[in-house]
């Protein structure tokens, strides 16, 4: 265990040192600033602590609709860059730690006696995980205080996202760590693991079911005859990273909810910057979306266990792939 712990400290030394990680870092911290930058004054709301202001009549120090918009701000910033961007920058270090090691000269010194091919590659991957933990955790500390600073929140579910995003990042470092033991090119396994990621996400959102719709006589035929493709999209789909389940999944988790629908309040800004009428303003505001299924607790642990099993099984079939290759 203290040699794979070892590995585990000498990837993450050796992925710090890289620019991708700094560019990481300060690009995590400009978005918690961005976010904390905004603020609700009696007159209206301000951005760049103050630079620019918009006057606005309900959007107000201490009225409900400051609460919404930084908790539907901050649940975004969580979706969008902890578990969605952040990892995904993590991902262009990470995919060429393996193939790099797998080079003679490296090889030679890395893969000793005292050292099992597969407690190598376990060792590159847990410090790919500590590494892309860093900013997810920096990320998650500022948006912590930045609602404790702005609301007097002191909402500590915040650094559930970032256990989220390790778990959707360490299913696309498999395939990275895969590929790259698979090919020993950085530039091939990290185009394949971004196409990858992109097309599972697709994969889902083909495979989810379709929202009801107002008019279902004119559409019961089309489903019908769909319906047989959309099981077998749904079980080729079920084996993979549940993206979408898991960022529900987060998002309910996170616990904020605000007094008013954040989607009112982008229409409401909308509507404002239009100048429509009030009468219009009404039909617009009644124009609401149809809310989605809920994701229940069993549906969320499924996402999980489906999930860690993929990374589990993808690390295995790369270990026993480099345990029968000439190095």
């Amino acid at each position: 265990m203290s040699a794979l712990f070892a590995l585990a400290s000498d990837t993450l030394t050796l992925l710090c040192r890289r620019r991708l990680f700094w560019l990481n870092i300060w690009l995590s911290v400009a978005v918690v600033l961005a976010v904390a930058s905004m603020s609700c004054r009696p007159d209206g709301l301000s951005f760049g602590f103050g630079l620019k202001s918009w006057p606005s009549s309900y959007l107000t120090k201490g009225s409900p609709w400051e609460t919404t918009l930084y908790f539907g701000v901050v649940r975004r910033t969580a979706q969008w860059w902890i578990v969605g961007a952040a990892p995904f920058l993590a991902l262009f270090s990470m995919a060429t730690v393996l193939p790099k090691t797998l080079k003679s000269g490296q090889a030679a010194l890395v893969f000793t006696k005292s050292r099992g091919r597969t407690e190598v590659l376990l060792g590159r991957f847990l410090g790919g995980l500590l590494f892309a933990a860093i900013p997810a955790l920096i990320s998650a500390f500022g948006l912590f205080l930045t609602l404790g600073w702005r609301l007097g929140v002191w909402e500590s579910r915040l650094f559930l996202a970032v256990p989220f995003a390790l778990l959707l990042f360490a299913a696309l470092a498999a395939v990275a760590v895969l590929l790259g033991v698979l090919t020993k090119s950085s530039s091939t396994a990290l185009a394949v693991t971004l196409l990858f990621a992109v097309s599972v996400f697709a994969l889902q959102d083909a495979a989810s079911r379709p929202s009801p719709s107002d008019d279902e006589n004119e559409i019961k035929g089309l489903m019908h005859s769909a319906s047989g493709g959309l099981v077998a999209l749904q079980s080729f789909a079920w084996p993979l990273p549940r993206t979408q389940e898991l960022m529900e999944g987060m998002d309910r988790l996170l616990g904020l909810r605000s007094p008013l629908l954040f989607r009112d309040l982008v229409r409401r800004w909308r509507i404002g910057k239009l100048r429509v009428g009030a009468a219009a303003t009404q039909v617009l505001e009644a124009n609401q979306d149809a809310p989605a299924e809920p994701l229940t607790p069993l549906k969320l642990s499924e996402a999980i266990l489906v999930t860690a099993g993929f990374s589990s099984l993808t690390l295995l079939a790369a270990a026993m792939l480099l345990n029968r290759r000439d190095l």
